[in-house]
């Protein structure tokens, strides 16, 4: 065991000094291995991303990769945000943080439904470690905290640490998922919320969490789904569609399949469909103020029809790790 342990170690950090100074192409599908195709090509700023997809479980992907210094530099200076010119942005800090998420309940409403689905998951465990991958503002962090669970964070961009920090209490690590370092066997619960979009190398992350995990520990993500109807309408248009930030475009099938090729067995999919209020009331002429409540009603009701169909904006996939 410890043998073959070793073995992985190196894999992982040879894999990780590959990607460091390099781009990396890929011929085959990262997930199944089967052939795969041009998709589309995204413009962002100054650059052209070509988009590839896998001809048989639809994994979508940048493909040349960009190097892991180009990513470890660009989260530590922009975070998770992926504007064109983040430049002309104002740093958040936690009041507007929490002023934003009073006009527009979202990440809370995300915390405690995943939390909760977690907890389901994990009632007869024995251990209550939990790492969060990529904490953000620590929202996921603290409802976590707030059941009992013992919580690692881990957050490259400096503004999104300082407020988790101010949040939850903890000391997120400043520290990727490539490059942090643990005892195998440590947690009982890995989450990866809107993060594995982000990945560089993705068998590497799953690899990993496996790794970390006990034996029947969860893996719990979160990420746009490539599957949804809006991204079918608006192709490569779609707002989260949006190279460098985002390389990795997962619908439920290509996700679960990732999951299963490094021995997660899936226990639960769940699609979520949100559009914020103001969305409308920018848009509505003045006369048609008076119709908000209404359109929101129909909106809501259309959006809970489109997740029963499993066509959501987002799905969050929780797998159970089933072998070592």
């Amino acid at each position: 065991m410890m043998e073959n342990q070793n073995l992985i170690n190196k894999s992982i950090a040879s894999d990780l000094l590959k990607f460091k100074f390099e781009k990396r192409q890929y011929d085959t599908c990262p997930v199944c291995s089967a052939s795969i195709k041009r998709w589309r090509e995204k413009k962002v700023g100054n650059e052209t991303y070509k988009l590839d997809i896998c001809k048989s479980c639809g994994y979508c992907f940048v493909n040349p990769r960009p190097s892991l210094n180009f990513i470890l530099d660009y989260y530590s200076s922009f975070g998770h945000s992926h504007f064109d010119d983040i430049s002309t942005i104002e740093a958040p800090n936690l009041n507007s943080v929490l002023i934003q998420e009073k006009n527009y309940p979202n990440s809370i409403i995300d915390a405690q439904r995943l939390i909760k689905t977690i907890k389901s998951l994990t009632k007869n465990a024995n251990n209550n470690k939990f790492l969060d991958v990529g904490c953000g503002y620590g929202f996921f962090s603290k409802e976590a905290l707030s059941v009992g669970f013992d919580i690692v964070a881990l957050e490259l961009a400096e503004n999104e640490r300082e407020i988790a920090k101010e949040m939850t209490g903890l000391e997120p690590a400043a520290c990727s998922f490539e490059e942090f370092e643990c005892v195998n066997e440590t947690f009982q619960v890995v989450l990866m919320s809107q993060i594995l979009e982000h990945a560089l190398d993705i068998n590497l992350w799953i690899s990993k969490a496996k790794e970390l995990l006990v034996k029947d520990g969860i893996i719990a993500i979160a990420l746009p789904n490539y599957g949804s109807i809006f991204q079918k309408v608006m192709l490569e248009n779609d707002p989260f569609i949006c190279p460098p930030s985002h390389l990795n475009f997962f619908n439920p099938q290509s996700l679960s399949r990732l999951l299963k090729k490094h021995g997660f067995k899936i226990e639960e999919i769940q699609w979520v469909s949100r559009i914020p209020k103001t969305a409308y009331e920018k848009r509505l002429p003045k006369f048609a103020k008076p119709m908000l409540p209404i359109i929101n009603s129909i909106t809501s009701a259309s959006l809970r029809t489109v997740d029963a169909f499993h066509l959501g904006m987002i799905i969050n996939v929780y797998g159970r790790k089933t072998h070592s």
